[in-house]
């Protein structure tokens, strides 16, 4: 699939695909693990709600929109190989420096960097569908002058 698109649309996919890695993924994993007291609203009464809504529901459907993300993140990694799984989740998620990701898969320094681009460009394809691909292009396409 990332060969149906031009070099600045994959470039800017893969840019996408490690700020999710390297932020978002992480963001949503500290709130994720922050979700165990999340419960629903309980009634006695009077409603004790802002006008602007319930505070509890808006925690509620970020933690499922943080808990879809760890899955979504999780399944693209999860069609990787193993090396790519492997030196990506090191990299991005662990934030372990290239030097050390080589010594444990036990290839050069150079090799790593191949390899964490290799995994760049399938996670873009295989995560939600290729979903990062269509975004970049809606993206730069935006930023055309009409």
């Amino acid at each position: 699939m990332i060969s149906n698109f031009s070099d600045e649309v994959v470039k800017q996919a893969s840019n996408d695909a490690k700020r999710l890695l390297s932020k978002d993924l992480q963001r949503a994993i500290r709130i994720n693990k922050s979700a165990g007291s999340v419960t629903s609203p309980s009634i006695d009464g009077m409603p004790k709600g802002s006008h602007r809504g319930n505070g509890s529901e808006e925690i509620m459907l970020l933690v499922s929109e943080c808990r879809q993300l760890i899955r979504d993140v999780s399944s693209a990694l999860s069609m990787l190989d193993a090396d790519e799984f492997q030196a990506l989740q090191d990299f991005y998620i662990h934030d372990k420096t290239a030097t050390r990701i080589a010594q444990n898969l036990y290839v050069s320094h150079t090799q790593i960097y191949r390899i964490i681009n290799r995994g760049i460009n399938e996670f873009v394809d295989y995560y939600r569908g290729g979903e990062l691909l269509v975004i970049a292009k809606r993206e730069l396409e935006d930023k055309l002058p009409a």
